[in-house]
């Protein structure tokens, strides 16, 4: 019968699309004495206390607290908070008011019960109930029992009005007027007459088997066995008595500001319109048997079921669109039109807002064989990228397709700018397309490393910007007025991980927010920086990132969803206990609507929220719910007391929930520093003595901002010897011993101090004896060096006369060849030699700094190649843009210049068809000097790029060096405190660029030398 109910409730009514609800169940298993809750309710301090039976349980957000004692039945059946602000209790023997202290309980009984009843005790209440003249009435089984504060009076009703159940009895309630109804579980309605101090029926009568009554808005409603009931009052009479829902088993009703609640002993907790009763929904959880339901302070829903009991929270972020779950949201869109659109891999979706505040669902386009990775919006319709397949849809049907497969791979973001215009960034390539509002495409070059990827491109106030991966060059901006983009990337001086990727970026002003592999980063015409979020927060990559207003931004990382303060650094944190389907963002998975809701695609589906991000509530302040000192429980609410060198451990809790999201902080004496509290406990030791101030915050990771600031005091007392008695002591015992030692300690630092000078003389001589063979062997191995780089160059040479001589006497062919290779072999050698000589010089010789003229380092360089095999074919041009001198290693800077001009000169390609080039230039930038040695030579491949600065390594076997020249070319320019990048195309060319700090940055250099 119960399900063919509900299927009839929900033939009639419709609910929402969305999970506005999550649950969180308590039961034995986190702490509970029994499943068996009765009712749930929370004193004047916001704790937790429930009624089961298993005795009377607090619950302070850490650990449950079984009051066993408290009453002298173990059966709780329910609370009552009166008018005043003091929370009762009620059980089958007693009625008692809860006192609670912090550190302390206290209970007082107003009424002893019996186990029959008698003029003066109770006997199993079920129900209590507080009238406007603060009038206690208490429903039991066979009876209504009146409690004015002193005395008590029991009223019997007939047996045909007694409840045959153990878990309800008498419902009260009054009407506008002051008066006083009960009704009992048969359905009968009686009246407190004040003047017959007795009760009346009142003609009428309700439904069998009612579990609960409320009176609201000038209606009567029972929760019935057999459904919800409503029924008019007038002139003291029970009138059209209907029913309204066929809610089987109604057991409760509750009324919030926000809706009516209806509980059930089956499963069921419906929600109802306060309108309309129609506008119903079940909440998707099976709650086992409800007996009561409470709505907190801070709203939330308490429900008492006889399987522990459950926490009902409404949702920050609600899904729209429950085909989306369990999916991977690649794009979302929004249009002018208030229509939002969704991209998964194989869907593309269209969401239209109904009336009823729902989302109609509708495919626009599937594919099992598309990769959909980005959407956007223009005046003409829907972009969307596949795989290197970019769609434009009008009015929901495919319009125009185009394919970029010849220029890439994947097209994975797509970019609408204030033109129209379509931007479409592609991986494998260094190429960005354009789709202007002509629907005709142009491509931009982007002068990306080697080995990046264009990741996306956005509008600034000024231009296009594109970003990309590489800490060198991962920023690039077009004026609207040029065609032609530039690098723009600003040095990155935090320290990195990996790579450096940008995912995702927005501008808020003249501000560029960054979503990157590093963090959050904000970037401006001078700077880039890392945004500290605290320990917690900072290093974490972060996936997306939105302008929200003037002052606030959206952004994601693995914890969740942050709204961020640009001006105070707060911060709130949405995570899936705020409703996001999962706590992954994915990329660009944050959008904002034209009507300022924010929208967010996860790893497992979409969700939006209508609420502000930016008003937030503060949390809870915490309380502090234990303390120890020495391991042994103490009393705190007036300050804690310790002795000296004592333990103490003091544990806080907020209560506020779900208790497993909430970060807490706390200093010590007013610190400026805040520290994470871990487990809700802070240990201290070593407190020195007076007194000191715990101070202690907590934030709630569901949108909320810091709490106040709870304050414990600790006393601690002092030691003996920091008393006056003590020093007197003290004193008295150093005069009296001081002169007995004075000539013992005397004659001991004496002779100390001899042995300790003798010890530093013996030391002293045998550093001085260490240092000197050191510097006798660094000359000797210098002199080494040389020497035999000398002894070694000069047979050579002679070899090379010969074979010169030799080839005089005309040879033939193979003696020729003979000749030739013994010539190549003896260069090679000598080159070897010379790049020792180089390595020693630049290891051992110290950084010494000159003025010279670029230009003319470069020229007396190629002065010195001038007879090198093909020099004259090639076209040198030589740029220095500085035109200063500049200050620098001299000796080291040729054996750098010397070393990529006659590699541009041995590795050209004199055979081809194009004119052999090489372009040597210096240009200054902010903080740096940069050398540039470009050529159009053979060039490196791809595959030899990452290993050539590496010592002995040879790109080619037709290479006739050592392997040593870029390798002490790298270590040359570390030596300078630079840094040195390669680009080159195999059969095109290779250009090396040099990046040295200029004469206002050589402490850096300085530095390192040092």
């Amino acid at each position: 019968m119960r399900f063919i109910s509900l299927a009839v409730l929900m033939t009639l009514f419709n609910g929402v699309s969305a999970q506005e609800y999550r649950f969180r169940q308590y039961r034995v298993e986190q702490g509970l004495p029994s499943d068996v809750t009765k009712a749930v309710m929370e004193d004047s301090l916001h704790f937790l206390w429930m009624a089961t039976d298993d005795g009377l349980v607090k619950y302070d957000g850490l650990q449950f607290t079984t009051y066993k004692n408290a009453m002298h039945s173990q059966y709780v059946k329910g609370f009552l908070k009166t008018h005043d602000g003091r929370l009762l209790a009620i059980g089958d023997l007693d009625v008692i008011e809860i006192q609670n202290k912090v550190d302390t309980v206290l209970f007082k009984t107003l009424l002893s019960g019996a186990r029959g009843p008698t003029d003066s005790t109770v006997w199993a209440p079920k129900t209590i109930f507080e009238d406007h003249h603060n009038v206690l009435w208490l429903g039991e089984s066979q009876a209504v029992v009146r409690y004015d504060g002193k005395s008590m009076k029991r009223f019997t009703f007939e047996p045909a009005d007694r409840s045959p159940i153990f878990i309800r009895s008498f419902s009260f309630f009054e009407d506008p007027k002051g008066n006083l109804y009960t009704v009992s579980y048969t359905g009968n309605v009686f009246r407190y007459d004040e003047l017959l101090r007795d009760f009346v029926r009142v003609p009428g009568t309700l439904p069998r088997d009612v579990n609960h009554a409320l009176f609201r808005n000038g209606k009567l409603l029972a929760a019935c066995r057999s459904g919800l009931f409503e029924a008019e009052m007038e002139d003291l009479h029970i009138k059209s008595v209907k029913k309204i829902l066929p809610i089987l088993n109604a057991s409760y009703i509750m009324v919030t500001p926000e809706a009516l609640w209806v509980c059930t002993f089956e499963q069921e907790l419906y929600r109802l319109a306060h309108d309309n009763y129609f506008d119903l929904e079940v909440l998707d959880f099976s709650f086992k048997g409800i007996n009561h339901c409470y709505e907190s302070a801070e709203g939330d829903i308490w429900v008492s079921t006889d399987k522990g009991f459950v926490l009902v929270q409404k949702e920050i972020f609600l899904q729209p669109d429950l085909h989306s779950e369990g999916h991977f949201i690649e794009g979302i869109a929004h249009d002018a039109k208030n229509l939002t659109y969704y991209c998964t891999k194989e869907n593309l979706v269209q969401l239209k807002p109904v009336m009823d505040g729902t989302w109609e669902h509708i495919l626009l386009y599937s594919n099992t064989d598309a990769y959909f990775q980005s959407i956007s919006t223009s005046k003409k319709g829907l972009w969307a990228s596949s795989i290197a397949d970019v769609f434009l849809f009008v009015d929901g049907k495919l319009e125009k397709r185009f394919n970029f497969a010849q220029n890439g791979n994947f097209v994975h973001d797509l970019y609408v700018d204030h033109n129209d215009n379509v931007w479409a960034c592609q991986s494998g390539t260094n190429q960005i397309a354009m789709i202007t509002d002509s629907l005709t495409v142009r491509h931009y070059e982007i002068p990306i490393s080697a080995q990046s990827e264009i990741n996306l491109a956005r509008e600034g106030p000024d231009g296009i910007y594109v970003a990309a991966n590489g800490i060198g060059k991962y920023l690039f901006f077009k004026p609207h007025s040029s065609s032609t983009f530039r690098n723009v990337s600003h040095p990155v001086m935090f320290p990195t991980q990996g790579d450096f990727n940008i995912v995702d970026m927005d501008f808020q002003g003249e501000v560029l927010w960054i979503a990157s592999t590093e963090g959050l980063l904000r970037y401006d015409r001078q700077d880039i920086a890392r945004v500290e979020l605290g320990e917690q927060f900072s290093d974490f990559s972060v996936t997306s990132v939105e302008t929200l207003d003037s002052t606030h931004i959206i952004f994601a990382n693995s914890h969740g969803v942050f709204c961020y303060n640009v001006l105070t650094g707060e911060y709130g944190l949405y995570d899936e206990n705020s409703g996001l389907p999962s706590n992954a963002v994915t990329d660009h998975g944050i959008s904002i609507d034209p009507t300022q809701r924010v929208w967010i695609g996860t790893s497992f589906g979409l969700a939006y929220t209508e609420q502000s991000l930016t008003e937030n509530k503060a949390t809870v302040t915490p309380y502090c719910v234990g303390a120890q000192v020495n391991t042994r429980q103490v009393s705190f609410v007036h300050g804690l007391h310790a002795p000296y060198g004592s333990f103490v451990n003091i544990q806080f809790s907020p209560i506020t929930f779900p208790e497993n999201k909430i970060n807490m902080q706390w200093r010590l004496d007013g610190d400026s520093t805040w520290q994470k509290m871990e487990f809700h406990e802070v240990s201290l030791s070593e407190l020195s003595a007076g007194k000191h101030a715990v101070e202690v915050r907590a934030k709630k990771n569901t949108g909320l901002g810091w709490s106040g600031i709870r304050r414990v005091e600790i006393f601690v007392t002092e030691p003996f010897w920091q008393r006056a008695e003590f020093f007197m002591l003290v004193t008295c015992a150093v005069l009296l011993i001081s002169w007995a030692s004075f000539t013992v300690s005397s004659r001991i630092m004496r002779k100390r101090k001899e042995f300790l000078q003798n010890l530093v003389n013996k030391r002293t001589e045998e550093l001085q004896k260490a240092n000197e063979e050191l510097i006798v062997r660094n000359s000797e191995l210098d002199r080494f060096v040389y020497s035999a780089s000398h002894d070694l160059s000069a047979p050579l040479k002679s070899i090379l006369g010969l074979i010169r001589v030799a080839r005089l006497d005309d040879p033939g062919d193979n003696h020729k060849n003979y000749l030739t290779m013994m010539e190549r072999s003896v260069l090679k050698l000598e080159e070897f030699i010379r790049d020792v000589v180089s390595y020693s010089r630049n290891t051992r010789m110290p950084v010494k700094l000159e003025a010279f003229r670029f230009d003319d380092m470069v020229k007396s360089i190629l002065q010195d190649l001038q007879y090198s095999p093909g020099y004259g074919k090639i076209q040198f041009l030589v740029k220095d843009y500085t035109q200063a001198e500049i200050i620098s290693d001299t000796t080291r800077i040729k054996i750098v210049l010397n070393n990529l001009i006659s590699n541009a000169i041995k590795f050209h390609d004199f055979d081809g068809p194009r004119q052999p080039f090489v372009n040597i230039e210096l240009r200054h930038k902010t903080k740096y000097y940069v050398m540039t040695v470009e050529d159009n030579g053979k060039g490196i491949e791809e595959k030899h790029l990452g290993h050539i600065f590496e010592m002995f390594y040879r790109a080619t076997e037709q290479s006739q060096g050592s392997g040593l020249g870029l390798y002490i070319l790298k270590e040359t320019v570390t030596k300078l405190g630079g840094f040195v990048e390669v680009h080159s195309v195999f059969g095109e060319g290779t250009t090396f660029t040099i990046t040295l700090p200029d004469r206002n940055h050589l402490s850096q250099v300085q530095a390192v030398e040092r």
